[in-house]
């Protein structure tokens, strides 16, 4: 059984996100977003020429995906890659061919028989919040619970309506440890999380996703909050479970930008991977930086003529892949701009072979959707961008197929 994966995307609706908690962390409203990157030409603004694409188009396209159920998602995720939309953007990455077709996925010269896909739930449930500036509080809000049934009830639907699709389902449950008690942790861990994967017990949820910008530090100073991530690394550790960061310098935030930034950065878990150095870590969006005011500008004009990365995490996460074994990095997002893959190219032409090697065997790829809408047309549009790399078709198979699986730990 040939699998390939998509190991890094998102799936919810309008009710899963906590808005209260990301207005509350624009601290400063409009220059803290701008400060912050977000509105950066290489993020979701796009200073390419892309005719049909407007922001509004985006964002109205993005959002298409909130509007319906987790399940109904999965069925549209499957209908694109298995050509059932036509494009509406002139110069979108398009394959000749649907990816899924014959009853089969289709990369470049290998076929699949099943998509393992790896949905990554977020943990928006927060704590009560006072702020002189607002008449009523922000409650605490207790939201995993309602978005890991909705995810489960997605996949029954999911099986009800392609019941010979190809998607398997490997979910990652968010743990935000800032606003749950122990005993709160400790009952998501065995409630839901799979602990022998060859007698799973019903439990569905094989790995564990981190989202430091909702206010997860990863090795916090506070020692009631250390002892929750020591419960979830201890966890983890004892039963090989693989971990998912959020590793770039955006996206949704419950806390303001630097100190996001702060807890985001890969050198923040030396710590944890000093203490468990076996621990199986996937960085997300291999540590890529948007916001200027984090890159050194050496490094930054350096980059302009070598056309090597110039993201400072980047560089901070493929040291941590090449000093522990179960260091990972994922593309998405990143894969969004085809010149991400170049950059990373060139990187690994400058390596030594074995640490080339090292690197390559730690890729991973994912996809972001449905964020990734907005910087791609579609989900199809994202696989054509990475399948256009300039990665062998060895490599491309090792990225999608070889490296999650043991990652994952489903090596057969």
């Amino acid at each position: 059984m040939q699998y390939f994966f998509d190991q890094h995307f998102h799936v919810m609706n309008i009710a899963h996100p906590n808005l209260l908690s990301f207005f509350s962390s624009l601290e400063s409203g409009i220059p803290d977003l701008i400060t912050s990157g977000a509105l950066s030409p290489s993020y979701i603004l796009t200073n390419k020429n892309r005719k049909g694409s407007t922001l509004l188009n985006r964002v109205t396209n993005t959002l298409t995906t909130f509007e319906q159920s987790i399940g109904k998602t999965f069925v549209l995720m499957e209908d694109d890659l298995s050509g059932f939309f036509p494009s509406h953007e002139d110069g979108a990455a398009r394959p000749l061919l649907p990816y899924i077709r014959n009853g089969k996925m289709h990369m470049r010269s290998r076929t699949y028989d099943r998509l393992a896909m790896c949905p990554l739930l977020m943990d928006f449930s927060s704590n009560e919040q006072r702020n002189e500036t607002l008449y009523y509080p922000t409650p605490k809000e207790q939201k995993i619970l309602a978005y890991v049934q909705d995810t489960l009830e997605g996949f029954a639907y999911y099986e009800t309506q392609h019941p010979q699709g190809l998607f398997s389902f490997y979910p990652f449950l968010g743990i935000n440890p800032p606003v749950h008690s122990k005993a709160f942790i400790t009952q998501l861990l065995e409630t839901y999380v799979v602990k022998n994967r060859t007698n799973p017990k019903g439990k569905r949820f094989y790995g564990i996703k981190f989202y430091p910008p909702l206010g997860y530090e990863p090795w916090p100073t506070d020692e009631r909050e250390r002892e929750k991530v020591l419960l979830i690394y201890a966890f983890c550790n004892a039963y090989d479970i693989p971990i998912m960061t959020h590793c770039d310098d955006q996206g949704f935030r419950g806390i303001p930008a630097k100190e996001a930034w702060k807890y985001t950065a890969p050198a923040s878990y030396k710590p944890v991977l000093e203490r468990f150095p076996n621990l199986r870590i996937d960085f997300a969006h291999y540590g890529w930086q948007y916001n200027q005011l984090q890159k050194n500008p050496l490094t930054m004009i350096s980059s302009l003529t070598s056309k090597l990365p110039d993201s400072p995490w980047f560089y901070e996460l493929t040291e941590l892949m090449t000093a522990y074994p179960n260091v990972y990095a994922d593309v998405s997002f990143s894969g969004t701009n085809p010149d991400f893959y170049m950059l990373l190219q060139n990187y690994l032409h400058t390596l030594e072979a074995d640490t080339r090697r090292t690197i390559l065997s730690k890729t991973l790829f994912g996809t972001d959707f449905s964020v990734n809408l907005m910087k791609v047309e579609s989900y199809t549009s994202y696989y054509r961008i990475f399948e256009e790399s300039a990665f062998s078709d060895d490599e491309v198979h090792a990225i999608v197929s070889t490296n999650p699986m043991r990652y994952m730990r489903l090596e057969t």
